[in-house]
């Protein structure tokens, strides 16, 4: 992005990791400025059972397009905005990023399936999310201004061991 406007955009997102930004569809032509991910991805996955459609949070679908243009790498998103029913069926906790407040859903898990995804995914999102999760084949990100900052978790540590190479 060579505009000022452009410029504007990407100094406000790396100076408030906390603003919360209106769902792409909110933003008037959002969806057009988004090369690698659709409104799909983001849908609640309870088969329609819902009316999660496009809340996912602008600035969180930003943050993994940037990731995507840094990495170069395909991001394959896992789930993004859940309905209470889908949530409390997938195991997720009762204060999800996933579940929509104020009908902005903050969180999304994104397929991991190798340690060098890994890794190059951690190394481009610790710099823009204040909110990371490792699971075993997963990472969580969220920008969700509901839940504390600063947070990076293990699911199950267990679970990762037999993905590490000892020397």
């Amino acid at each position: 992005m060579g505009s000022a406007k452009g410029k504007q955009r990407k100094t406000a997102m790396s100076d408030q990791k906390n603003h919360v930004e209106p769902s792409p569809r909110e933003s008037t032509g959002r969806w057009s400025e988004i090369k690698h991910f659709s409104p799909r991805e983001f849908t609640c996955n309870c088969d329609g059972l819902c009316d999660h459609e496009d809340v996912i949070s602008g600035e969180l679908v930003a943050k993994l397009e940037k990731i995507r243009e840094l990495t170069g790498m395909p991001i394959k998103v896992l789930s993004g905005a859940r309905c209470e029913r889908h949530n409390r069926k997938v195991g997720g906790r009762m204060r999800s990023s996933h579940i929509p407040k104020d009908n902005v859903s903050h969180g999304a898990d994104i397929r991991c399936p190798d340690p060098e995804f890994r890794f190059a995914f951690l190394a481009a999102a610790l710099p823009i999310f204040n909110r990371i999760g490792i699971g075993r084949d997963f990472i969580h990100v969220d920008d969700d201004p509901h839940l504390p900052v600063n947070q990076v978790w293990v699911y199950d540590p267990s679970s990762l061991a037999d993905q590490m190479e000892t020397p």
